[in-house]
């Protein structure tokens, strides 16, 4: 490892150290996300309405929105490791007196979305801090595979938590989810605590009183100024698009013609392809050039959903939604490493802040236009009766569910078309050039 560090001309504590402060972080994430359901679930019980499940997503994902250029200021300004304690003390201390408030039975609904807000709050304050820190961690070598490993804690994050919020209920009702959620936290700052980070250097005088607005422009001009990192961000939302239009579109084109047991058998093939990706993402560092794996994992993720819009039985679309999942860790893995390579360690935090914020702002567009578009225009489209079922209709079906498969087509053609232009053009496809040219042994792949 040292070797390998040394010859990459990286200096910190080293993968390893990266590993345990990334698993401190995924116990922290598992007890904060099992609680957080926890909560939702006892909303809903209390009150039975989907409105208030809407309130709650947007009372989780405003703060990221809004808060997110100034918390990447503040991951830049200040020692990293510590803007990670200072966000996880202040999740935990909203978890205290969320549990105060139950023990003592004035716990209300208006409460929980006060809890929602203070942690999206500090989620907020320490996404940008831990992307921007795994640079400083990892030599450059190995960036592909850390990525990895966070999206694997991830996506077991997303696999434990529902089944750990359902039996913390059973065991001990809301006060059990609450207590696992601060021992959690506990595991998760001891890790921070007892490591630590190697120093950034600060080659801004930007951290004068005063001065955050300036920080957090002056991390957009630096990600505007140059177009091969507008065009990196455009094509990240172009495949947040294409996997926001998937969560939200596929369950009911399923749900036409299947049972609720048969999607749920379907989505959960295609968690397990994410899974896979990351696990495949953390042990192999991926292609030399990173882009190659950015528009190669795209273009299949591309071809998948033209799979998944023109088949539409249950077994094309678990191969499809498998495959494109599968796809999803690499494209990310792949992208994050380039952007870390691309951009300043002193600059990291606000232009993580800012990717994040755009792949926000993304997903909220497509959850609040993709249903619409389909319901109001492509369904009807496609319907017995439509205006396409005597052209369209013929490849893609008519009936209930085929103005989704129309939509997923476009999809995956519009994904396939924008890798196969960026891979002809040599302007992003060339982004890690002269990163390539001073360091031939830049994701060789080698473990560490």
């Amino acid at each position: 490892m040292r070797t390998r560090e040394a010859h990459s001309g990286q200096e910190g504590p080293g993968f390893r150290t990266f590993v345990a402060i990334c698993l401190g972080q995924a116990v922290s994430m598992v007890g904060s996300r099992a609680s957080r359901l926890a909560l939702g679930i006892w909303l809903f019980q209390r009150t039975g309405a989907v409105t208030d499940f809407a309130l709650v997503a947007m009372c989780d994902a405003l703060p990221v929105l809004l808060l997110l250029p100034f918390t990447g200021v503040v991951a830049d300004r200040y020692d990293r490791r510590r803007v990670m304690l200072w966000a996880d003390s202040a999740a935990a201390l909203c978890t205290l007196a969320v549990a105060g408030l139950v023990l003592s039975g004035h716990f209300q609904s208006w409460h929980l979305y006060l809890a929602v807000i203070a942690g999206a709050s500090a989620s907020a304050l320490q996404s940008p801090a831990w992307s921007a820190a795994i640079s400083q961690l990892v030599p450059p070598a190995q960036l592909s595979r850390a990525v990895g490993l966070v999206q694997v804690s991830e996506g077991m994050t997303d696999i434990l938590a529902p089944t750990l919020a359902g039996w913390l209920l059973a065991m001990g009702g809301m006060m059990a989810a609450l207590v696992f959620d601060f021992a959690t936290f506990l595991v998760g700052v001891s890790l921070l605590l007892l490591l630590r980070f190697p120093a950034v250097p600060r080659v801004e005088a930007g951290g004068q009183p005063g001065s955050a607005w300036r920080e957090a422009v002056r991390g957009w001009e630096y990600v505007a100024s140059r177009r091969e990192l507008v065009g990196l961000l455009v094509l990240a939302s172009m495949v947040t698009m294409t996997l926001c239009s998937m969560e939200v579109l596929v369950p009911p084109m399923l749900l036409a013609h299947t049972s609720p047991a048969v999607m749920g058998m379907v989505m959960s093939v295609a968690g397990v392809g994410a899974l896979c990706g990351s696990v495949a993402m953390s042990t192999w560092s991926g292609p030399r050039r990173k882009m190659d794996g950015v528009l190669g994992a795209g273009a299949l993720m591309g071809l998948a959903l033209i799979g998944a819009g023109l088949g539409g039985s249950v077994v094309v679309m678990a191969v499809a939604g498998w495959v494109a999942m599968f796809c999803m860790p690499v494209v990310w893995s792949c992208a994050h490493a380039v952007w870390q390579l691309r951009i300043p360690a002193e600059l990291q935090g606000r232009a993580f802040g800012l990717r994040r914020m755009v792949g926000e702002a993304t997903a909220v567009v497509v959850f609040f236009g993709a249903g619409p578009l389909v319901d109001r225009v492509l369904e009807p489209l496609l319907a017995p009766d439509g205006a396409l079922a005597g052209s369209l209709g013929g490849v893609f079906g008519v009936g209930k569910g085929r103005g989704v498969g129309l939509l997923l087509f476009l999809l995956g053609l519009l994904l396939m078309t924008v890798m196969a232009v960026v891979r002809a053009r040599p302007g992003l496809y060339r982004i890690e050039d002269d990163v390539l040219q001073d360091n031939p042994t830049h994701a060789t792949g080698v473990g560490g």
